[in-house]
């Protein structure tokens, strides 16, 4: 997109969006989200980015960050 270009380029869009992740997430167990590779290894930041928007959705708080199949799953069958 074009106007990607003014604002500062992919670099600055992708600071933004980890800066925006960061703050959906902040105060949720097990989560620190520093990149967009291994802060997203257990599953659990995609899980309490979906919670921060639909916290009926599913218990946060009975996640384990050991079972990353489970959270990724729950995730994506949240998001769809």
């Amino acid at each position: 997109a074009p106007h990607l270009k003014r604002a500062g380029g992919t670099a600055t869009v992708k600071a933004m969006l980890l800066e925006w992740c960061r703050a959906r997430t902040r105060g949720y167990q097990h989560v620190e989200v520093q990149n967009f590779s291994g802060s997203w290894g257990s599953g659990l930041a995609f899980c309490a980015l979906l919670h921060s928007f639909f916290p009926d959705a599913f218990d946060y708080g009975s996640l384990e960050p050991a079972a990353r199949r489970r959270n990724f799953a729950l995730a994506f069958a949240t998001a769809e």
